[in-house]
């Protein structure tokens, strides 16, 4: 929904300078000052709004930016480096035969060597998404 403020202005620029106006003329009103007036005011308008414009759409991008991008990437970062040390952690427990000692031993090697990432992961995630974002706000 678009909002247009023009007339909103210039109907109280009307209202307040009329009588302003007519004061200052002893009770007339001449219309072509006040005409005057009114395009001083519309063409100030129409040099301020496109800029407040801009500025509301990059605020509305950079809110996007920090709140929904920033916490996305963070997540596939995060989960990229974890899957890729896990990948390598099961698969060096392999060659090595690591995963057949936890078994003889009677430890599960998945909750051996999952569970601390997942905790890892847990305390980590907010944490970086909360520094990502402080850095975004932080550099414009």
């Amino acid at each position: 929904r678009r909002i247009d403020v023009t007339d909103k202005v210039l109907g109280i620029v009307d209202s307040e300078v009329k009588p302003l106006l007519a004061m200052l003329n002893n009770g007339e009103v001449n219309m072509l000052h006040l005409m005057a007036v009114k395009l001083k005011v519309r063409g100030m308008l129409d040099a301020t709004i496109p800029q407040a414009k801009a500025t509301l759409y990059a605020v509305g991008m950079t809110k996007l930016f920090v709140l929904e991008i920033g916490p996305l990437l963070t997540a596939l970062l995060l989960c990229g480096r974890i899957g890729g040390s896990y990948a390598g952690k099961v698969a060096t427990m392999e060659s090595t035969c690591e995963s057949k000692l936890f078994v003889t031993l009677g430890i599960d090697p998945q909750r051996w060597t999952l569970f601390p990432s997942l905790v890892a992961s847990w305390i980590a995630a907010p944490l970086l998404t909360v520094l990502g974002t402080a850095i975004a706000i932080g550099l414009g």
